[in-house]
């Protein structure tokens, strides 16, 4: 199939956030049997333009420039465009990642050649005018429910930035329905995701499927390098679940857990931690920040805890810690998207500190327990989630589509 892709970001295998890794791994695995055209924006994030200039040479990838602008002039009309698309609507996200110019892009794309399939990846990039006719997709990274209004504004020094950000959050849900309706088919990562679009759009639910995402497999973590005791906890501190989720572990499990194992040390790892983790960090925890890489604090982990309890979406950090040959426990939102293959996911689950600590603590004090479940997660990592695994998934239903397209065309 000759497939074209939009995407907020650059595919990286060490990217900071969930998404390049895991539009590298997509790539990886759908361009075996597929010609991709692949479209994004760069930006001033940090390995972005390395990122996009190191793009495999099998995928052809067009990049519009999202950075900032050199002269007074031009980011001041770029900070004008950007509060107009948010005043007419536009979540903020969606105004910031959603370069104009890659609009540019695809209107050349679509005069030159023709598409069997266009896949956009998240709801941020779903107003761009697509190809006419063609079988379109996208990926809901993460489907947000409607809440009411967070009434904690702070001291009034904070006050702008909360009704900002609370102003963005009302209008999110709602833009994302709106992005769906556009869409032939739309992808969720987990049965809880798929099951939210079809209850926040009853009328699109013969619309959704469920695909799991995928990984580019790492190597599996040496035992040697494991440090006793230590338990890990990694995200993308700018994802507020894994906020809540770090500050949860420091100030209630990880307690709960040293009372059972008094050597045991937390380690919070992730990218762009607030002063509020920061200053988390004290008698057995550890705050690392911006991290290089992961692997060597999952080298480093005895065990990797993910006590997430809001948000949906992808748990990348999740299925990082399971493809490495990890013990991992977690919570039952955490083992969404590893539940959809028929089979238990090769990890513990509980919902209390208590419980969480409990499982941490048996698991530390159990070297065999602990290899063996490590040994069932990489399985299950490499038999699920191996980008050719999740390109099969992928590949079936875009091609279920295209044939629903012709039936109707010769209907």
């Amino acid at each position: 199939m000759r497939i074209l892709i939009v995407a907020p970001v650059p595919p990286d295998p060490d990217g900071a956030g969930a998404i390049p890794i895991l539009l590298h791994a997509q790539l990886s695995g759908l361009r075996e049997r597929n010609e991709l055209t692949f479209v994004s924006a760069v930006g001033d994030e940090p390995g972005e333009a390395a990122a996009a200039a190191g793009l495999d040479s099998g995928v052809e990838a067009h990049f519009a420039d999202r950075r900032q602008p050199r002269t007074a002039a031009s980011r001041w009309r770029r900070r004008l465009r950007l509060a107009s698309a948010w005043l007419r609507g536009t979540p903020w996200r969606a105004a910031w990642f959603a370069a104009p110019d890659i609009q540019t892009v695809l209107d050349r794309l679509a005069r030159e050649r023709d598409f069997d399939v266009v896949v956009v990846e998240d709801s941020a990039m779903a107003d761009f005018r697509l190809p006419a006719g063609v079988p379109s997709f996208l990926t809901e990274h993460e489907v947000l429910r409607p809440r009411p209004v967070r009434w904690r504004p702070g001291s009034p020094a904070t006050w702008p930035g909360w009704a900002f950000g609370e102003l963005d959050w009302l209008r999110r849900p709602g833009f994302q329905r709106r992005a769906w309706r556009r869409f032939d088919r739309v992808l969720a990562f987990g049965n809880r995701d798929a099951e939210a679009i079809a209850e926040l759009a009853p009328e699109l639910g013969g619309r959704v499927r469920v695909s799991p995402f995928g990984l580019v497999l790492p190597p599996v973590a040496d035992p040697h390098r494991e440090e006793p005791d230590t338990v890990l906890f990694a995200g993308n501190f700018t994802h507020q679940p894994n906020r809540d989720a770090a500050r949860w572990l420091a100030t209630e499990i990880a307690p709960a857990l040293r009372r059972l194992r008094p050597g045991a040390r937390l380690r919070l790892a992730g990218s762009s931690p607030p002063p509020s983790l920061l200053a988390l960090a004290g008698p057995g925890v550890e705050v690392v920040a911006d991290p290089a890489r992961i692997d060597p604090y999952l080298d480093s982990a005895a065990i990797v805890l993910a006590p997430v309890r809001s948000g949906g979406g992808m748990r990348m950090k999740v299925l990082q810690a399971l493809a490495a040959g990890k013990a991992v426990v977690t919570t039952e939102r955490g083992r969404e998207g590893f539940d959809c293959f028929g089979e238990e996911p090769p990890l513990l689950a509980a919902e209390s500190a208590e419980r969480i600590a409990a499982a941490a603590a048996d698991l530390l004090g159990d070297e065999p327990a602990r290899r063996e479940l490590g040994r069932r997660a990489r399985e299950f990592a490499e038999r699920h989630h191996s980008p050719g695994a999740w390109a099969e998934r992928l590949e079936a239903i875009y091609r279920e589509a295209c044939e629903a397209q012709g039936d109707r065309a010769d209907a």
